[in-house]
């Protein structure tokens, strides 16, 4: 209708009227494409506060998986040192022989970094951080992001020189397979039958265990920083939720 009523404008030589005509076109394009941009920019917005969510939800996580694991190299190194004192006195208490126990059969178990990525490869596989808005919040997710990866890829090389070391140890002692004992972290672990009078003969099992305890030192001092990252993280996401769109999280930084 609008063309016919412009080429019939233009056929009587009306231009004003054709003016007109083509002011309603050109407005009529400019709100359309206006309307379209508000639209797409309110879906981006509804994305990003999803978005935002989920990483808070997928931190949440990762905490809780970190806290364990640095709670589980806590009693690691701590049955470690078990280990090397009954080495350097050749002996080993009655009630030290389950953490004894528990020391070898886990000699050397460190997991990599934990880090609940859900949400971060799926906004990575679509090129689409930028869609958070706030600066501080993703610099805070590419450093974490970073540093994680950096610690993982550093997880094999630690894994095959702590693999190296336990195979000393476990080549002193064997498994009772008839027998388990029961650790909060592991469940049931199967019997370690050792000669304590033997072992602390063996120069190279204390080298073996202490190269180890190192490791997980080191270990528990790196997932320590991670952590603390991942728990600054939080309240920057949880702040961004309710001030711009008064989601409120109810559960609290673990």
């Amino acid at each position: 209708m609008l063309l016919r009523r412009i080429s019939r404008h233009v056929t009587e030589q009306n231009w004003f009227a054709v003016g007109i005509d083509f002011l309603i076109v050109v407005v009529g394009v400019f709100v359309g494409i206006q309307v379209s941009n508000w639209n797409n920019e309110r879906a981006e917005r509804h994305h990003e506060q999803e978005l935002l969510a989920r990483l808070y939800e997928d931190f949440v996580e990762s905490i809780k998986g970190q806290q364990r694991d640095i709670a589980f190299l806590n009693q690691q190194f701590s049955d470690q040192a078990l280990i090397l004192k009954s080495l350097a006195d050749c002996d080993v208490a009655p009630n030290d022989s389950v953490a004894f126990q528990r020391g070898v059969v886990t000699l050397g178990y460190i997991n990599p970094p934990r880090f609940f990525r859900r949400t971060v490869d799926e906004l990575a596989s679509a090129g689409k951080m930028n869609v958070i808005q706030n600066k501080a919040i993703r610099d805070k997710l590419a450093a974490m992001v970073a540093l994680a990866e950096w610690r993982r890829d550093g997880y094999d090389g630690t894994a095959r020189v702590t693999e190296h070391h336990r195979f000393i140890v476990e080549e002193k002692v064997h498994y009772n397979l008839a027998k388990t004992h029961s650790d909060k972290f592991l469940g049931e672990f199967f019997a370690v039958v050792f000669d304590i009078e033997s072992l602390c003969l063996e120069p190279s099992i204390t080298s073996a265990v202490s190269a180890v305890s190192q490791m997980t030192e080191e270990r528990k001092r790196a997932y320590r920083v991670i952590l603390e990252d991942y728990q600054e993280f939080l309240p920057l996401v949880a702040q961004e939720l309710q001030d711009r769109w008064q989601t409120v999280i109810s559960e609290p930084v673990p």
